[in-house]
């Protein structure tokens, strides 16, 4: 668990998880970088096998986390320079040799301004970023995958995601040459004392259902153990199969003591609607 101090005076705690789960190799990857200047906190899953996902997703962590660190600004053009140049990496290691031919990673990432009062976004693929604020759960981010086009087009309803025979076909992910442009938000949006976010793979995400971190931040005492805590769920329910998962945790101020449930509410009610848009 890491801490520092915004320039506003405000708290921030951080945290990182990575598990292996069943797979032969690990190929997610986090990272983090903090200044007086601002903040990146960064989550990416690789993909192409052993000697190619893990570098891909070793390879964006880097390179988000260097071009944020020389230029940490908000704005949409910036974000989306710094998400174009990561994919303009990976495309120029995959020319290195046959074995990273086909390495690609998906990518979430989240920035903070210097006083952790507004923030920027951007993402490809289906890892995620929650932002939990108060007694709410909101995906900030939107799944480029092929299950969500069905969602989107009416086919299926979101519950149906996490079981999904096509849940894990992406259409969009650093370095797979798909055309589809990295994505941020026009202007950057006001963090509140005591938003909570979360960045995280799917093999995290396809495992905790929302309504399950909302609990467990009630009951954490940090970011870390928020996140020890909802391991011990997917060490639960892992298959043989079970997905490399990460996850990167943020707390700005006390999220636990502010996102506390109702009286006498159920905590499945607890779950706002899920939309690509900020609160």
């Amino acid at each position: 668990m890491n801490t520092y101090v915004a320039g506003s005076g405000v708290r921030i705690e951080f945290a990182t998880l990575s598990g292996q789960g069943g797979r032969e190799y690990n190929e997610d990857a986090c990272g983090y970088w903090t200044s007086d200047g601002g903040s990146c906190f960064i989550v990416c899953d690789g993909a192409g096998g052993h000697g190619g996902g893990d570098v891909a997703s070793e390879t964006a962590v880097r390179t988000v986390l260097s071009a944020y660190s020389h230029a940490p600004e908000l704005s949409r053009e910036n974000i989306e320079r710094i998400i174009t140049q990561t994919d303009v990496a990976i495309r120029y290691g995959q020319q290195l040799t046959g074995g990273l031919r086909k390495m690609s990673a998906t990518v979430a990432a989240l920035f903070l301004d210097g006083n952790a009062q507004k923030a920027q976004w951007s993402n490809l693929g289906d890892t995620r970023l929650y932002l939990f604020r108060k007694r709410s759960c909101r995906q900030l981010t939107k799944d480029h995958s092929v299950v969500q086009t069905f969602v989107d087009a009416g086919v299926i309803s979101e519950s149906e995601i996490r079981n999904h025979a096509k849940r894990n076909l992406l259409f969009a992910a650093l370095g797979m040459g798909d055309g589809v442009p990295p994505n941020a938000l026009e202007t950057a949006f006001d963090v509140d004392d005591g938003d909570a976010f979360l960045l995280c793979t799917d093999g995290f995400w396809e495992v905790v259902l929302e309504t399950e971190m909302i609990a467990n931040l009630t009951r954490a005492d940090s970011a870390e153990e928020w996140l020890l805590q909802m391991e011990q769920l997917i060490q639960l329910r892992g298959t043989p199969l079970q997905d490399n998962y990460s996850a990167l945790a943020v707390w700005v101020g006390r999220p636990n003591e502010i996102t506390m449930p109702w009286p006498d509410q159920d905590v499945a009610s607890l779950v706002a609607e899920v939309s690509p848009d900020p609160v």
